[in-house]
């Protein structure tokens, strides 16, 4: 049972197009697992469309149909690339970014217990996998700006609660925690960033931005 979820302004900027492509990778990816969701975004989509229509017609530029039509016949026909299904129940959306499956993915070493594997990072906001075996633990960290971090596999506690497989938790500006993977298999987050993360450890300040944090 999923128990964090995004509220309605995060579903809304994902359901409106407004969310930048980290947002949305994330938000899709609970979506994933998450009926409910899938069920508000649907409905404000829905409404969306109705305000659409309400809106009063507005009147193009002359030869804008000839210029429009001109186009398509430029346009090539997109073909999908055909993608095995996944082995191990990676999210789709997901698995475009990684290009396969989670087993598959190629691991970064930060020590002994904690692995990271970089998405894509556009200005200050990063994407990025995380994974730690049971116990692990990231380090007290605040933020300088804000941290979603969805659950994939496993799961991890910290001062806010537990978090399992598509619960997604949110840390504003500010906000000190120290996730902890729980006992059991590893745990592998989708985590993305808008700014970067303060430890208190002088080790890990030293050390997070050699591996991008």
């Amino acid at each position: 049972m999923i128990a964090h979820h995004p509220d309605d302004a995060l579903l809304m900027a994902y359901a409106t197009g407004a969310a930048d492509e980290a947002t949305g990778l994330i938000v899709a990816t609970h979506l994933h697992y998450c009926v409910m969701c899938r069920m508000r975004t649907r409905g404000m989509e829905t409404i969306g469309g109705s305000l659409l229509e309400e809106l009063a017609p507005q009147p193009l530029a002359a030869g804008a149909l000839e210029a429009t039509l001109a186009k398509l016949d430029q346009v090539r026909p997109y073909e999908r690339p055909r993608r095995a299904p996944s082995r191990d129940g990676t999210p789709g959306v997901l698995r475009a970014y990684l290009g396969g499956d989670l087993r598959d993915v190629r691991w970064r070493r930060m020590g002994p217990r904690l692995a990271y594997a970089p998405l894509f990072r556009k200005g200050g906001v990063a994407a990025r996998l995380l994974r730690g075996v049971p116990g692990a633990d990231s380090g007290p960290h605040a933020h300088e700006g804000l941290e979603y971090t969805l659950v994939l596999q496993g799961g991890y506690t910290d001062v806010t609660g537990s978090y399992a497989p598509g619960d997604l938790q949110v840390m504003e500006d500010c906000q000190r925690h120290n996730p902890v993977a729980d006992p059991g298999e590893d745990c592998i987050n989708l985590a993305v960033t808008t700014g970067r993360l303060k430890f208190d450890s002088l080790i890990q300040k030293i050390a997070a931005p050699l591996f991008g944090f």
